[in-house]
């Protein structure tokens, strides 16, 4: 059986082979992924439960700094 992240994987990859052939924004698509993200977010989290998500991605985006839960 399928996992959640693979069969997500899978449609994003596909998604980005056909974004690159048309030569669309790869920006552009990210932002509506992430508002469909958020959508379905939505349908079954509040606000607050959304928010720290959110804020707890945007504290990790560098890749060679240490995750904020981790200890030294």
């Amino acid at each position: 059986m399928a996992t959640a992240r693979e069969v997500a994987t899978k449609h994003i990859n596909a998604l980005m082979d056909e974004i690159n052939e048309l030569k669309l924004s790869r920006d552009a698509v990210a932002r509506i992924m992430l508002e469909k993200a958020i959508a379905i977010y939505r349908e079954e989290r509040d606000i607050e439960d959304i928010a720290a998500e959110l804020q707890g991605a945007a504290e990790n985006l560098d890749p060679d700094a240490d995750f904020m839960f981790m200890r030294p």
